[in-house]
């Protein structure tokens, strides 16, 4: 038996197995022992059958089960031991021909580099505080969300919903097919074109709109067929007490508490935005490599998600090289910032988790959704995967953590932020 390791780059191999069936045959004769053991042949007592009538009717399949286990074998007790590969490696070739058998493995190794000084970064992080403008508009919203419908023949109001048979008009304004009945709902942030067109209107009436698609836009004729009217529901006690589950009862406490609960997304938002953006400030920092290996198995996890998402019902034209092609880069970039990540962990040997962690996540976990630490106990414990998931999250957070007090940050406000990329 032989190994031959050809580095393909610095983080792929490509690694052959020779072996011989005389290497192969303590192995083949071993098996069909074990079967002659137990072979119960018409003619013959149970163990008894001529090792040649054994070796011709159960040969080939034993031959073909022990390559499979040497293989299996070899790759286990030799390449994983001395190689460590990651992600997912595969066969790549493998032949059994006139007594030589010969695979190809293509693994996926570690890759080497240094870790760059993180003090020597920034990232951007987004830096708001709530306006009492927008304190006002969500109570405005608030007021449109637990209003009420009733049919009407006044005028269409920017919260209004219509029914409309809609007609696509061609390049010359000619109609297609009518689309009957179609129920709009003009408050929709998708539909604000159509409330300009629209506001004003009354039933009956029929009114050219022009919608954009993209890069391009449709022009249609709508007919108005019936308008409901919204009215909003009155800011008193019980609306307030009801809103904010007894938490406030005037509009001024309503305030107050909308403003808070506001202030705490946008710090929520920009804590899980600012760990994206250390991730992306670091992965851009460091050139490197990334197995081959580990890009299939994020691509494969994406597939996995994709026909979660799609019921199982992957449709018939998908292309699946063309789904790993799109995929790439994010695939890349994730594996990069994992070995980044295992790299920072062996730099902060602080950071490991320890059972005192796990116990004040748990019951963090239990007082958020009201429920006792035990039942967070049992629900963590219920599988190794669980136990996994735990694990990485903890990990990640006391990393971040960490990389929070040492990366630099460019503070941007809402609309800074928004338009950093543009």
């Amino acid at each position: 038996m032989k190994l031959t390791v050809e580095s393909l780059n610095s983080v792929d191999k490509e690694i052959i197995l020779s072996a011989t069936r005389e290497d192969l045959t303590p192995r083949f004769e071993k098996a069909l022992k074990n079967i002659r053991k137990k072979a119960n042949i018409p003619g013959f007592r149970v163990g008894q059958a001529p090792m040649q009538l054994i070796r011709k009717r159960f040969g080939k399949d034993v031959e073909a089960d022990e390559i499979n286990d040497y293989i299996q074998e070899i790759f286990r007790e030799q390449i994983v031991t001395e190689h460590k590969p990651v992600g997912e490696p595969k066969i790549t070739d493998m032949k059994w021909e006139n007594d030589q058998l010969e695979v190809t493995f293509k693994v996926g190794v570690k890759p080497e580099f240094e870790l760059v000084d993180v003090s020597t970064l920034k990232a951007d992080k987004l830096v708001h505080d709530v306006s009492d403008d927008e304190v006002q508009k969500e109570m405005e919203y608030a007021l449109v969300r637990n209003g009420s419908y009733a049919d009407s023949d006044e005028a269409i109001e920017e919260n209004s919903k219509i029914t409309a048979d809609v007609e696509p008009l061609d390049d010359h304004g000619h109609g297609t097919a009518i689309e009957s009945d179609q129920e709009i709902d003009l408050s929709e942030p998708d539909n604000e074109s159509l409330r300009k067109d629209l506001v004003g209107k009354k039933p009956g009436e029929t009114v050219e709109v022009e919608m954009a698609h993209g890069d391009h836009s449709h022009k249609y004729k709508l007919t108005i067929k019936t308008h409901q009217k919204l009215t909003k529901a009155e800011m008193n006690e019980e609306f307030i007490k009801k809103a904010t589950q007894d938490e406030a009862a005037t509009e001024d406490e309503y305030k107050t508490f909308l403003k808070s609960r506001i202030q705490n997304y946008f710090d929520e938002t920009s804590r899980d935005l600012f760990k994206e953006a250390i991730a992306e400030v670091l992965v851009n920092a460091h050139d490197f490599e990334v197995p081959e290996s580990m890009i299939d198995l994020m691509v494969n996890q994406y597939f996995e998600d994709y026909k979660q998402r799609a019921k199982g019902q992957v449709p018939d034209d998908f292309n699946m090289d063309e789904f790993r092609n799109a995929s790439f880069e994010r695939a890349r970039n994730e594996a990069k910032w994992m070995f980044i990540m295992d790299a920072l962990m062996e730099k902060y040997p602080e950071l490991e988790i320890t059972p005192e962690d796990a116990d004040n996540f748990m019951q963090a976990e239990a007082a958020k959704y009201g429920l006792t630490v035990d039942m967070i106990k049992q629900f963590y414990s219920s599988s190794t995967e669980q136990l996994e998931n735990l694990r990485q999250n903890l990990r990640s957070q006391k990393l971040f953590d960490k990389l929070t007090n040492e990366i630099g940050v460019n503070e941007l406000d809402k609309e800074a932020y928004q338009n950093r990329n543009k």
